[in-house]
């Protein structure tokens, strides 16, 4: 496991990257669009990038969980321990972020393919968002505590 952990690293930070890139994409500079050029070009802009998100984050947010569970293992265990650190807790903390987030897209894809109204569905990319910069923020803030 050792010697996958840098390449278990490069995937999570480009998922990362890509995953949250797509977010700040919708949440910052697709939003205003409706504001400024009506619902109807803003409604075609968003079916245009959705459409291609939806095939692409997915997957993306799979690797990213994945990779981070392979990551955090080297950290966090029967071994290691679970909170003895205050490393150990922050890596635990954005953990559970992390499978928030990853509930809240199920919810959202379940909603989408079974028919039903996304209950979270104009608030889910502010919300991860929100989320997503306190996990970047705890995972800088886990080296230096």
């Amino acid at each position: 496991m050792e010697a996958m952990y840098p390449y278990f690293l490069l995937l999570h930070t480009i998922c990362a990257i890509i995953f949250l890139g797509y977010i700040f994409t919708d949440v910052v500079l697709l939003t205003p669009i409706r504001r400024i050029l009506g619902d109807e070009i803003a409604d075609k802009v968003f079916n245009v990038v959705g459409r291609r998100g939806i095939k692409i984050m997915p997957l993306c947010l799979v690797l990213l969980i994945l990779s981070g569970g392979a990551m955090i293992s080297r950290y966090i265990g029967s071994v290691q321990g679970y909170f003895a650190t205050s490393f150990q807790q922050l890596l635990v903390i954005k953990a559970t972020l992390a499978l928030a987030i990853l509930v809240m897209v199920i919810i959202s894809l379940s909603c989408k393919f079974l028919g039903y109204r996304n209950p979270l569905g104009k608030v889910i990319h502010k919300i991860v968002f929100g989320i997503g910069f306190v996990i970047i923020v705890l995972a800088k803030m886990a080296f230096y505590v």
